[in-house]
């Protein structure tokens, strides 16, 4: 099995584009005029991640999966929401996984998507209860052993990982910092996107204890410069990475991608 090939897409605020191989995932869809570099007329996604319910994270979600016949993939109560506005849904909750075709081939192994804790609120777009907000972990197997448990011998999801060399990125999304995010370290990260921008999410500060927790190769910045109440300085939280993790910081601007090198490496 040959890896596809990766690249990460910052689209302002806490929206990515993730794609692995021909399939698209895009991580909150909210798109800032003035600030993103696409329309939600101009993108493509086979999937939409809405860590919660408010409005700077899904206000975007409606157009773009109309338009491309996205599935979205939330809390059980977020996705309700959508699945009201006729909408394809696959709703989660903190500790459950799902699998995806990323390939015709269906002897594959699916990609896993595995909702974690992000201690924040949430609401619906119509001002209901969103229940928890999530953090998603997304993994695609290098080697071709399969990601489900219903696939071959059940191991602990650690070793799982492991035995397929997943490949795997950790989008925190909106949440303060939180001891388990040493467990999340534990199933071998290999990007993290963290929110820094403070006041509603992490800060700066908190994403160095953060960072050394998870223990990621690389991190990414997100959340932050949208608005003045959240405005950071990005160098400066670069300098710190490397003075204070053993992670590599990639800083991107709005449009800017990164992707993965022959030799494993990413810019």
């Amino acid at each position: 099995m040959t890896p596809a090939p990766k690249r990460l897409t910052w689209l302002g605020h806490n929206c990515f584009l993730l794609e692995y191989g021909k399939v698209k995932f895009i991580v909150d869809p909210y798109l800032v005029d003035g600030i993103a570099p696409a329309s939600s007329n101009e993108l493509k996604a086979d999937y939409l991640l809405v860590s919660h319910g408010h409005g700077d994270h899904c206000g975007s979600v409606v157009e773009i999966a109309k338009r491309t016949n996205a599935v979205v993939i939330a809390v059980a109560e977020v996705a309700g929401y959508f699945s009201h506005k006729n909408l394809k849904t696959e709703p989660v909750n903190i500790g459950g996984a799902i699998y995806v075709p990323i390939s015709e081939n269906p002897t594959e192994p699916k990609a896993q998507i595995l909702a974690v804790q992000a201690p924040h609120s949430s609401t619906t777009p119509d001002g209901a209860s969103g229940g928890n907000s999530l953090g998603f972990i997304l993994s695609f197997s290098q080697n071709g052993t399969s990601l489900s448990p219903k696939d071959g011998s059940l191991k602990p999801m650690s070793k799982k990982l492991a035995d397929a060399s997943a490949f795997s990125v950790y989008f925190a999304c909106d949440t303060g910092y939180f001891s388990e995010m040493k467990w999340i370290g534990e199933l071998g990260i290999d990007i993290a996107v963290l929110p820094i921008g403070d006041r509603y999410t992490m800060g700066p500060s908190l994403s160095l204890d953060a960072t050394s927790l998870i223990n990621p190769r690389y991190v990414v910045p997100a959340h932050y410069n949208t608005w003045p109440p959240i405005s950071q300085d990005a160098d400066a939280w670069e300098d710190a990475i490397r003075q204070y993790t053993k992670a590599t910081p990639l800083v991107l601007s709005p449009g800017k991608s990164i992707s993965e090198h022959d030799d494993g490496a990413w810019g």
